[in-house]
């Protein structure tokens, strides 16, 4: 019996079946059952029930599961401290939403490849509940995501605040008052779409004047929400410091209304049983990364050191 096939028992039982264990640990489906074979032999015992499409485990296998997923920690660990960063492989999936995207991923990305080089990073630029989705799926180890996540599954390090505000275009002509609901409701409404944390924002924000408000056209690319406001074609809710060059420039210009839309904190998060000291240290640079505001008070985490809540 040896780490590796212990590691790879894990990484089946958290992935859900052999292939995509094989495909998290770059490694071939073969590879992966010939490792779980031969750690049965040297158990005497079948660890897994074949029957099943995914990996069910059978009553010696969940017994076996917590130890050896004790052990794959303590393992990893201990690499993580003696092994010069440098030498470190494998593939890390990381989930991003579009806003972060388009503005200080490149940063994270070069910190980590500077940090890491042999590290294979793979990016998925979607909506937040999607990446919610996947996360918990184990399709992702990370997610950088938008609004407050109340799971105990996972956990979370905030990586700052933006204050949303209602934007149009430069062209538009604008009441000099403050508007309300019921007045941007008569305007061409441009948002993300229902899977964002941005399309509930919006829907609350009208419901609490008693207003229901249709979007006229919905993107799952902030970047293009912004665009088509800049151009004219409506209004929407976008995060003010993330474009803050847009505003200052005179493309998009920020709408006086009312009431205010609370600010929106946007956070890394990973599963709680997954917390390896490379998601830690991964949780840390972006961290550092984040061109974010943050309320008074708040500290950065050391590098390679996260807390959760």
């Amino acid at each position: 019996m040896n780490i590796k096939q212990l590691e790879t028992f894990v990484r089946i039982v958290e992935d859900g079946t052999f292939a995509a264990a094989a495909n998290s640990l770059h490694t071939t489906q073969s590879t992966v059952s010939a490792r779980v074979k031969e750690l049965e032999r040297y158990l005497g015992a079948a660890l897994f029930d074949r029957s099943s499409h995914r990996a069910q485990l059978t009553p010696k296998g969940h017994e076996l599961y917590q130890l050896a997923r004790d052990l794959v920690d303590m393992t990893s660990s201990v690499a993580h401290r003696i092994r010069d960063t440098r030498s470190v492989t494998g593939v890390v999936r990381m989930g991003v939403v579009g806003v972060v995207a388009n503005t200080w991923l490149p940063k994270l990305v070069s910190e980590l490849c500077a940090r890491y080089p042999r590290l294979d990073l793979k990016l998925d630029m979607s909506l937040t509940r999607t990446l919610l989705e996947r996360l918990r799926d184990r399709q992702l180890d990370l997610a950088i995501v938008a609004g407050p996540v109340g799971d105990p599954s996972l956990a979370s390090e905030s990586l700052g605040y933006d204050e949303f505000v209602w934007v149009a275009g430069a062209g538009v002509v604008r009441p000099d008052r403050p508007l309300g609901p019921a007045d941007l409701v008569n305007w061409p409404i441009l948002s993300l779409s229902e899977d964002s944390h941005h399309h509930p924002v919006i829907d609350r924000w009208f419901r609490s004047a008693g207003v229901v408000c249709r979007s006229k056209v919905s993107s799952n690319n902030m970047n293009v929400v912004a665009m088509l406001t800049a151009q004219g074609l409506g209004v929407s809710l976008l995060p003010r410091h993330c474009y803050r060059q847009q505003i200052e420039a005179g493309r998009l210009v920020v709408l006086n209304t009312v009431p205010a839309i609370p600010r929106v904190e946007f956070t890394v998060i990973w599963r709680a049983d997954h917390a390896q000291p490379l998601i830690r240290s991964i949780v840390a640079l972006a961290a550092q990364a984040s061109e974010l505001p943050r309320l008074p008070g708040d500290a950065l985490p050391s590098r390679g050191a996260s807390t959760s809540h």
